[in-house]
Order: structure tokens, then C-alpha cells, then sequence
């Protein structure tokens, strides 16, 4: 679809010219031109590109509404025409739907159009790059790239229109049945940072030659890598954050949001569109303020709370998503220098990665979750080994409160990876962690 703004506008102009005064009608598109390259033993496997471009469409009156979702298929007649065929649907079935208690009439929200590419060879070069810097190793992965947009439009006048273009790399180098992961995304590309990327991910698989060290259940001092801290920080999407999740008991966040526990002083936490890898408009077309704090010195001050939310219960919205999670979290730096980790462990586990995330108790923020890849055993400053993987069942209040000796002075940056149906918008910059006590059950 070589121009999908017009192509929407046309859509849209049709549809809006079908409905009475009393319905009201959005369109979010979610349109993607991908490549994706799997790597296996460092040579290219298998090459996909895909073009897909679905359309949601929300129809509602009488405080009701209805959603459908189609594929638009890129010719304009049929298009429209299958649309039209289920908003006929959507008429005779809203009457048998309930209210909606978080019914909100549309509005015209503006008008917005934001383009953005990543600076970066061409996929061709960075093929090239890739199996260049990876020779002479095993390496298993996947390159994905191209533009993702989305399209917020409704009957009410507003057109917002977001294009980003950005790619990732992930991937794992293996010696054998050991394995170092590495993710590689940036916002300005340099061959030199991709090479020193890669090449902390081979030095992590040559510690792994090293004897295994066999580490007993019980409390450590830590350092996570900001891998291991984007895997803590995406659990606060469920529900940690979200107004309507608190004011339903659902919120690990109780005791914060009630001042009866705090958090680091060290810990700065926002939501940070800015970033430029999601649209300041979330589905429903409304405007967000590009950035958002939510834990100021380890109290917290904000929640994500819809404009579906802020109806319910009566308070000022902040135009997040309806499900209230987080679109482009950013953590603050510290001031742990890269050069001083090791010292600053001094003696106990470094953490490259963790998985098999979940609360063990939601109301205390407890979670549990397993060591990933290449984690090591420290002592004095030294790396000893590598360590066999561990469970950790552990408390947010205590791994990012009282516990929380540091973060570094350096972010990474980490483009949302995820490929189910669909690539997805989204951006986590995120330092490296120092805890003390972290603590291990198995």
C-alpha cells in the first residue's frame, strides 16, 4: 500500500458519510512492512518479509458499543464495502448489548503527523555486518526492520497519523549446550557500538568455559544487566501502574500508592514518549503529555489512568491506553559507573538475564522468575564461574527499595521485540541494578 494516509482518508470519508448524527465511528490501524531474517549457526535461514495492515473499528451509541477487526486487503471498493457489511452487523446487535460503564463520546482530538526513521545501513548492509561480525561463531537470531504505523481516526474530525521505521537484533551465541544472549536497538547507529555489543556477548560465552560454580539457596548481592532489569520492569504493565487496577484491588501497588511503604530515593521512573518509538496518541486518538512521571525518588506520584478510568471514578484522566499499561518507560541513571561493577559486587551473582516471570504474591509485590543465559558467580571482583539456573522469589519493595544500592550511569535501550500476529510499538530505556539481599529459593 504505497500511501496509507490517503488510503485511510478515502476509507474514512466513505464510512463517516454512511452514519446518522447519533452514532459515532473510529478507525485504528495498525500497519506494518516487515523483514525478518532468522540467523542459524550465523548464516541467514530464512527470509520473510511481511505487509499487513488491520483496521479496528469501534462503533457506539446509546452509551454502547461494539468492535470488529478486519484486514484490509489494499483495494478500496472491497474494503470499504466489507466494513460497511459489519457496521450493519454492529446496528442490530448493540441494542442487546449492556451499557458501558466506561462509555466515553468521542471527540476530536486534533490533528497529528509524525514520521520517524532510524538512522542505519541498509537491511542489505546490515546483513553484511552481521554475518561479517559473527563469523567463526555460532549464532542464532532474529534481524527484523521496517516502518510500523498507526493510524487514529474518527468521525468526529480527528486524523493522527505515526510512522516509525526502527529494527532490533536478538539473539544468542552458543558454544555447545552454553549459551550468551544479546539484544542490539539504537536510536543513532554506529558500527562501533553494534561491535562492542557483540562483543561483551562473546566474552560472556568464553566465562561460561569456566567451572561451574554451584551457589545455595539463600540471599545475595546482585547486579542486573539492563536485560535482566527490562524483564522486572515489563511486569509493571500488569496492572502495578494502573489506576483502575488499584482502585479494584488488583495492583501490586497498594502499600505505595497508601504512603505505607516507599521506594528508593534512587529510583526515577516515567513514561517517557518522547522517546519516539510509540505516538503521543494512544488508540482512542487522545494527546498525552510526551512525558509522564510516575515514581519521583521512590514515591509514587502518578498512575496510568484512562479517560475510561478517570469517568468510572471520577478523577483526571492522562490519556493512557485503555488497558492502562506502559507504552515507553524510562528508569533514570545512577551513578554506578560501567568500570566499577565488579568491584561494587565485590562478591556475589551477576545477572545477565532472568525469565519465567510471574507474582508469587500480588498485594506485596512479591514475584518469582528463574536465571537466564549467562549468569555468573563474583567473588572480590572476580568472575568465578558460571552458576547453575536459579528461582528467585523476591518483593519490587525490597529489590527496588531499601535493597537498592545503585543504578549505573549508562541506559540501554530495548525497541519492543515482540512478533505475535503482529510487530508491536514501544521502547524501555533502562540502566543496569545493584541490589543487595536479593533473594534465592531454589
Amino acid at each position: 500500500m504505497d500511501d496509507l494516509k490517503s488510503y485511510i482518508k478515502n476509507i474514512a470519508k466513505d464510512i463517516f458519510s454512511k452514519i446518522t448524527t447519533d452514532e459515532e465511528v473510529s478507525l485504528f490501524v495498525h500497519s506494518e512492512e516487515s523483514l525478518f531474517i532468522r540467523f542459524s549457526q550465523s548464516r541467514v535461514r530464512q527470509n520473510t518479509t511481511v505487509h499487513q495492515h488491520e483496521i479496528t473499528i469501534t462503533y457506539q451509541k446509546d452509551q454502547r458499543k461494539i468492535k470488529f477487526t478486519l484486514n484490509l486487503c489494499g483495494d478500496l471498493g472491497i474494503d470499504i464495502e466489507s466494513i460497511l457489511k459489519e457496521l450493519q452487523i454492529c446496528r442490530a446487535q448493540l441494542p442487546l448489548t449492556d451499557i458501558f460503564p466506561q462509555f466515553v463520546p468521542m471527540e476530536n482530538h486534533g490533528v497529528s503527523d509524525s514520521i520517524r526513521k532510524v538512522n542505519r545501513p541498509t537491511d542489505l548492509a546490515m546483513l553484511e555486518i552481521i554475518t561479517e561480525f559473527f563469523a567463526g561463531s555460532d549464532m542464532a537470531g532474529l534481524y527484523c526492520s521496517g516502518p510500523v504505523r498507526h493510524v487514529s481516526v474518527n468521525s468526529k474530525g480527528q486524523f493522527h497519523f505515526f510512522e516509525n521505521d526502527f529494527f532490533f537484533l536478538d539473539y544468542s551465541i552458543y558454544n555447545g549446550p552454553k549459551a550468551a544472549k544479546g539484544f542490539f536497538s539504537c536510536e543513532n547507529w554506529t558500527e562501533k557500538d553494534f561491535l562492542e555489543n557483540i562483543q561483551r556477548t562473546k566474552n560472556k560465552l568464553e566465562l561460561l568455559n569456566l567451572p561451574t560454580v554451584d551457589v545455595p539457596k539463600g540471599k545475595y548481592r546482585v547486579y542486573l544487566e539492563p536485560m535482566a532489569v527490562f524483564e522486572i520492569v515489563g511486569m509493571l504493565s500488569w496492572g502495578s501502574l494502573s489506576y483502575g487496577a488499584l482502585r479494584q484491588g488488583r495492583s501490586p501497588f497498594q502499600k505505595l500508592q497508601q504512603n505505607e511503604i516507599s521506594l528508593s530515593s534512587k529510583l526515577n521512573l516515567i513514561e517517557n514518549l518522547g522517546l519516539g518509538y510509540v505516538p503521543v496518541f494512544n488508540s482512542l486518538g487522545e494527546v498525552a503529555d510526551q512525558k509522564l512521571s510516575l515514581i519521583e525518588k521512590g514515591k509514587l506520584i502518578n498512575l496510568l489512568t484512562s479517560t475510561g478510568s478517570a469517568k468510572e471514578y471520577n478523577v483526571t484522566s492522562n490519556k493512557a491506553e485503555p488497558r492502562e499499561g506502559l507504552r515507553s518507560p524510562e528508569i533514570k541513571p545512577g551513578t554506578l559507573s560501567q568500570a566499577d561493577i565488579l568491584k561494587k559486587l565485590d562478591t556475589g551473582l551477576y545477572l545477565s538475564n532472568l525469565h519465567y516471570i510471574n507474582w508469587s504474591d500480588v498485594q506485596s509485590a512479591r514475584m518469582t522468575g528463574m536465571t537466564r543465559y549467562a549468569c555468573f558467580w563474583v567473588e572480590k571482583g572476580e568472575i568465578k564461574g558460571p552458576i547453575q539456573d536459579l528461582r528467585f522469589d523476591d518483593s519490587l519493595f525490597s529489590l527496588f527499595g531499601s535493597n537498592l544500592i545503585d543504578l549505573t550511569e549508562s541506559q540501554e535501550l530495548f525497541v519492543e521485540s515482540a512478533t505475535y500476529q503482529k510487530r508491536y510499538l514501544g521502547a524501555y530505556k533502562l540502566p543496569g541494578a545493584l541490589i543487595e539481599d536479593f533473594n534465592f529459593t531454589l
